[in-house]
């Protein structure tokens, strides 16, 4: 009688396993929207005496900025505010 219990509580596991991977997996078959990045980098303008100057445009409050970047430098070297307009594409 103990091996028939032992037997029936390995075969109601079983069927809650499968039942259980059945509903994950076609739960996780949803795709998600890949989030749109906040901050965008639009060029202008040409390379003038060794800088790169471009605009940043803050996709979620809209603002818009002017970076000039050297060369030789790894990062911007200079960031000022730009008007909205700037940023238009």
């Amino acid at each position: 009688m103990a091996l028939v219990k032992r037997i029936g509580w390995a075969l109601v596991g079983i069927a809650i396993g499968v039942c259980g991977a059945s509903a994950l997996s076609a739960s996780g078959g949803v795709l998600q929207e890949r989030p749109q990045p906040r901050l965008v980098a639009l060029m202008r303008g040409d390379r003038i005496d060794g800088y790169n100057a471009y605009f940043i445009k803050d996709t979620k409050t809209g603002g818009c900025w002017l970076s000039i970047r050297s060369g030789n430098a790894d990062g911007p070297v200079s960031l000022a505010p730009a008007p909205a307009a700037s940023c238009e594409q």
